[in-house]
């Protein structure tokens, strides 16, 4: 009896399996994914907490960010104040943090890498990659290729595609019923994993996120998520001219 209690006991708590059970038409589905690109091509705008942990560093604060699929951002971090700690702008080509309470700002080609040491937390990966990914969207000109559609025996749909530019592959798992409710969609590519879960709504706004990478992982849950209303002057950052840029292509 003990044994036959444990056995239903660890059928009860399994995780539920789904599985593919035949291909579908990924036209309606596919016209989601698109449309969605078309409403987050002209920006996403909002604040989230952002949190980065690996064995040896830990982040945690909300941050205010304005994000491009095409890799352009604006990203600030409030002081415990009120006040504003950092500044990061990002115009696909450098990458400019300014630090207001220092005085100090740090310019590094969009790679980030020689940035890192001088940021709170990492990047984790190409910051011309990033927003799209927090986003769950193609990065910049990038189409999907290679779509394929099931229906899954939970009754759920999955649609496939492949980066055309980079062959990363992502999956859009679609609810139960007619409706084409975009709930999930996962990123995979060479060491690195996107989760990224979606509101109800029509814009299938990001509700929250997982990358994970061999260096860390970082997550963000939004507070406020919404299309940009605003124009480009928001990726300038004027700076003081009392304020020490320190090039980090031409340093030593």
């Amino acid at each position: 009896m003990v044994l036959i209690l444990l056995v239903i006991g660890t059928a009860a708590c399994a995780p539920r399996q789904i599985k593919p059970v035949a291909l579908i038409d990924p036209a309606p589905l596919l016209e989601v994914v698109n449309a969605r690109q078309i409403v987050f091509e002209k920006g996403l705008s909002g604040s989230l907490d952002l949190s980065f942990k690996n064995g040896k560093q830990r982040f945690n604060s909300r941050v205010y960010i304005v994000a491009y699929p095409d890799g352009r951002f604006r990203l600030e971090i409030p002081g415990f104040l009120g006040d504003t700690y950092l500044v990061m702008v990002s115009d696909n080509n450098e990458i400019l943090a300014f630090y207001p309470g220092q005085s100090k700002a740090f310019r590094s080609s969009v790679d980030g890498r020689s940035l890192n040491p001088h940021l709170p937390f990492p990047l984790p990966v190409d910051p011309t990659r990033l927003p799209a990914l927090i986003m769950g969207v193609f990065s910049g000109s990038d189409q999907p290729s290679d779509v394929e559609a099931h229906l899954m025996d939970s009754g759920e749909k999955l649609l496939r595609t492949v980066s055309g530019d980079t062959g990363m592959q992502y999956n859009y798992l679609y609810d139960k019923g007619n409706s084409a409710r975009l709930r999930k969609i996962t990123i995979r590519g060479k060491g690195v994993e996107v989760t990224v879960r979606t509101a109800s709504e029509p814009n299938h706004l990001p509700q929250d996120f997982d990358i994970t990478l061999p260096e860390g992982v970082l997550r963000g849950e939004w507070d406020s998520v919404a299309p940009f209303e605003g124009d480009r002057t928001v990726l300038e950052l004027p700076l003081p001219a009392s304020v020490t840029v320190t090039d980090l292509e031409i340093s030593p």
